[in-house]
């Protein structure tokens, strides 16, 4: 029997993207695999989330739930340089505060979807490093693509040496990143394009052992040169893990109309369809308003950053 702990992080805008990557995750494991799936939410996550996900799980075998709510006081990313994101995507970074009892976990987006049994992932020899990662395929060596740019400089600035990873899925020692809790993520100013991402790429770039593309896949144009074609190829044919970071999984390009199938049949599994994810992602719009310094999301005020109600 392999053991294995997969964390997700998400709140309400994101709960049943989630839940479509937690159901493609247990639909793709094998017999001999066991599953904790452990889920770090805001307080305030809706009741239905954790309903919904419970039973759902309910009906595979050899899976557990376990559902840990965190509060703002538990959250060192909380001072203003970081208030004007979602907390949430930062959880990844103290989850060894979290679940102290843990040696290693692996964490993923919830905007994936997987299509194989994923104990190898898990088992893989990092190293001493204190995390897997995928490079990143972003389109560095397009000089009009504005994401390529912004990483290239970043990678060039931070990380000379190395590569730039993204940081949806994540092979995650926690012993390790535990002796290394003084690394000073939280006083480090947030001025980045990604700001999750690239603290762990500025601060972990040396420790981050890359792994196959084929964990961490999305259909971009260009692939790093850290890979060649036949990697990007035989990942393209293979992918284990498929992550929507270069297009949304309900808005697909009609080359990718198997996979926004893929998508949905497990969706429709919830009783959603295309127009559910389509509402969710109006209802938490980013929306601009007259009053300088103030954005509304969805009912959600905030000014400067600063939540208002």
């Amino acid at each position: 029997m392999h053991n294995i702990n997969v964390l997700y992080c998400f709140d309400n805008k994101f709960w049943k993207l989630a839940a479509v990557s937690m159901r493609s995750l247990l639909q793709s494991k094998n017999n001999d695999t066991f599953i904790s799936i452990y889920c770090m939410v805001p307080r305030g996550t809706c009741r239905a989330a954790r309903r919904k996900i419970e039973a759902m799980a309910a009906g595979f075998p050899n899976c557990q739930i376990i559902w840990r709510k965190i509060s703002q006081r538990e959250n060192p990313f909380k001072n203003h340089s970081f208030s004007r994101w979602s907390p949430v995507i930062f959880y990844r970074l103290f989850a060894h505060k979290v679940f102290p009892h843990l040696n290693r976990i692996l964490y993923l987006d919830s905007d994936t979807m997987i299509f194989g049994d994923l104990a190898s992932l898990y088992e893989t020899d990092l190293n001493n490093c204190i995390m897997g990662a995928v490079i990143d395929c972003a389109q560095v060596d397009d000089y009009n693509n504005y994401m390529g740019q912004t990483i290239r400089k970043f990678q060039e600035k931070y990380i000379p040496n190395g590569f730039y990873i993204n940081s949806g899925v994540l092979l995650l020692d926690l012993t390790r990143r535990a002796e290394l809790d003084t690394l000073p993520l939280t006083e480090i100013p947030c001025e980045f394009a990604c700001p999750d991402q690239d603290l762990i790429n500025m601060v972990f770039a040396e420790r981050i052992k890359y792994l196959s593309l084929r964990y961490n896949f999305t259909d971009a144009a260009s692939v790093s040169k850290a890979y060649d074609q036949s990697d990007f190829h035989n990942a393209r044919q293979n992918y284990i893990i498929y992550h929507f970071y270069s297009c949304k999984p309900f808005v697909l390009p009609h080359s990718q109309h198997n996979l926004h199938l893929q998508f949905i049949r497990t969706a429709a599994k919830f009783g959603w369809d295309d127009s559910t994810f389509i509402k969710d992602e109006l209802k938490y719009q980013n929306k601009k308003t007259n009053i300088p310094g103030l954005r509304l999301f969805g009912t959600q005020m905030r000014l400067f950053g600063i939540r208002m109600n």
